[in-house]
């Protein structure tokens, strides 16, 4: 059984996929036992073409899911959660904001208290601008008023946790606040969160999608806190 399953969902990433795969190679350099889990999540541009023509997928060095049309963020993560081996499963994101080998990084630093079966990992940003680090402060302050339960950084990759814990995620949201009910599920469940320290990288193509401009980010606050207050009436009935 691999040690590590690294899950990467991939949305009209197709310029990023290159970049992506040589970091993929070089972590697979330095830990073959580990099982990279690619979802073509429905993209509509050369995302997909350029995933089954690389070599690590023609070599067979990655596992790739395939998803027909695009339902979300969330729907493409847990797709590859539930075909992972891995005795720890862990996402990031295509972009290289934050790469595959942070989240190698926390499962190797934080592998002791992995092993107590009630730890997850978090990532916690560094290195980003006054603005960014606002709205997530606003965010976490907001979430966690509404749930009683101190939350910070909520979107912030990598997301770690063991094989036991995905047993938990459920009835998760398909879009981006697949982040948010992780962290109150885990908060739930009485597991305790740790935070890794990621530095945030720059986006090397286009923008991200959730929330990368301030449109973005205005629609994703709209929608996180619908998706709050509908978590907390879920919550209310457990």
């Amino acid at each position: 059984m691999k040690k590590l399953s690294i899950v990467i969902p991939c949305y009209n990433e197709e310029k990023n996929i290159k970049p992506l795969f040589e970091k993929i190679e070089e972590l697979l350099h330095l830990d073959k036992n580990l099982e990279i889990i690619i979802v073509e999540n429905g993209s509509t541009d050369n995302t997909k073409n350029n995933i089954f023509n690389s070599d690590l997928a023609l070599k067979g060095k990655i596992k790739i899911h395939e998803i027909e049309e695009n339902i979300g963020y969330g729907h493409g993560i847990m797709s590859g959660v539930k075909i992972a081996g891995g005795e720890f499963i862990g996402w990031c994101h295509a972009d290289l904001q934050t790469e595959p080998k942070d989240v190698y990084d926390a499962y190797q630093e934080n592998l002791e208290l992995l092993n107590n079966d009630k730890i997850v990992i978090k990532g916690l940003r560094k290195n980003r601008n006054f603005f960014d680090n606002f709205f997530t402060f606003c965010m976490s302050v907001i979430a966690s008023i509404i749930f009683f339960r101190s939350i910070n950084d909520i979107n912030a990759q990598p997301k770690l946790f063991s094989k036991n814990f995905k047993s938990h995620l459920i009835d998760y949201p398909n879009d981006f606040s697949l982040d948010l009910y992780f962290l109150i599920i885990a908060k739930i469940k009485n597991y305790k969160i740790i935070n890794h320290n990621v530095v945030l990288k720059t986006r090397l193509y286009d923008e991200a999608k959730g929330g990368g401009t301030f449109k973005g980010k205005i629609k994703l606050i709209k929608r996180t806190l619908l998706y709050m207050f509908k978590l907390k009436k879920k919550i209310w009935k457990l």
